[in-house]
């Protein structure tokens, strides 16, 4: 039997929806932090939301209930030009509770591509920011969150440096990987995040390699050497973090100075060494870093020589001492074979260089 729209539930559902809607609305040019509530911490005085500024806290009952309201409001309104503005808010409630939910995601992508004015994309990575990048479980790693980023991205009209200012673009790249850093310190091995700071970085790389984008080449190099201190300063707060260690090895090939690379890799191996890690995550990039004879060339020896230095002190405890032997033993005899390896890898990475076409729904 359908629910009377007179029913306590019904108005209850209603007062969820308008608070939350209501609360997007008025900070739809702002990126909100948004918390689940604890049960023990409730708002006060009748309200069904706590907010502070640019803070929001909802518990997950009040946020099913708008969920519902959410949900019937979409489903009757997106099909009509009149009330469709009705559908984008209430897909953002349903984003909110359910970062799944493909049909709301497609339908902002058409509303978008309906109305394209800058204001319209900004406001929409204003609201992917506030859902990614808060502390929230699953929506910071939704699949259909970060590829519906990823989307808006390609869409972008980013893509003349020649006209478009070059610390402009990597402004808004800057506080993309800031998103990034976010999400992936919130939901550990992220990997959806990361992905989409690869995708990031080769679309900048594709405007490198324009050979008409050159006159920002020096502003480009030092974005990406900045960059990659950032993601290894990332990566040593977070030592058990795969997605991190794998997205730093993906960085260092790009850095044009091999002495840079070697530095990075010099401070995790002493960073390791010195706290005797057993953090498997950081030792299969040092591995792998070490290893490949292209990242750092002839500064490779000397690095790989230092590790076998710590594993020759007298002090060591039988256990480390194993996995340093361990370590040197798995560079050794893979280096033989990185050369193969890293070629078929470049290939790769080739292709992957390649321009990306945005998917449309």
């Amino acid at each position: 039997m359908e629910e009377s729209h007179d029913s306590p539930v019904s108005m209850l559902n209603d007062r969820a929806y308008d608070a939350l809607n209501n609360y997007f609305a008025k900070h739809e040019d702002d990126v909100i932090a948004i918390e689940v509530l604890p049960p023990a911490l409730q708002p006060a005085d009748g309200a069904l939301i706590l907010h502070e500024g640019l803070n929001l806290g909802v518990s997950k009952q009040t946020l099913a209930l708008a969920y519902l309201k959410a949900r019937m409001l979409f489903f009757k309104s997106r099909d009509d030009v009149a009330t469709c503005q009705i559908a984008l808010e209430a897909s953002r409630v349903i984003l909110l509770f359910d970062p799944e939910h493909i049909t709301a995601a497609n339908f902002r992508k058409r509303w978008i591509l309906q109305n394209t004015e800058s204001t319209t994309v900004k406001r929409e990575f204003n609201f992917l920011n506030s859902i990614l990048t808060s502390p929230l479980h699953r929506q910071s790693k939704s699949p259909t969150l970060w590829h519906h980023r990823l989307w808006l991205l390609n869409l972008l009209p980013l893509i003349n440096p020649v006209e478009t200012s070059a610390e402009r673009f990597l402004v808004f790249a800057r506080a993309e990987f800031e998103a990034v850093f976010k999400a992936g310190g919130h939901h550990p091995k992220n990997y959806y995040a990361w992905q989409y700071a690869r995708r990031l970085l080769l679309k900048i790389n594709n405007l490198f390699n324009d050979e008409t984008c050159h006159v920002w080449e020096d502003s480009y190099k030092l974005f990406l050497a900045n960059c990659t201190l950032q993601v290894q300063a990332w990566c040593l707060k977070h030592t058990s973090d795969i997605s991190g260690w794998s997205f730093l090895l993906f960085l260092l090939p790009r850095i044009h100075s091999v002495h840079q690379r070697r530095q990075i890799v010099h401070e995790v191996l002493d960073f390791a060494t010195k706290l005797r890690s057993e953090q498997e995550s950081l030792w299969v990039f040092l591995r792998m870093a070490l290893a490949d004879v292209h990242i750092l060339q002839s500064e490779r020896e000397a690095l790989v020589q230092r590790l076998r230095n710590h594993q020759e002190e007298s002090y060591l405890t039988s256990t480390w001492e194993s996995r340093l032997i361990q370590e040197v033993k798995w560079i050794d005899t893979n280096t033989s074979a990185s050369t193969e390896m890293w070629s078929s890898k470049r290939e790769m990475l080739s292709r992957e260089d390649a321009p990306m076409n945005a998917n449309t729904p």
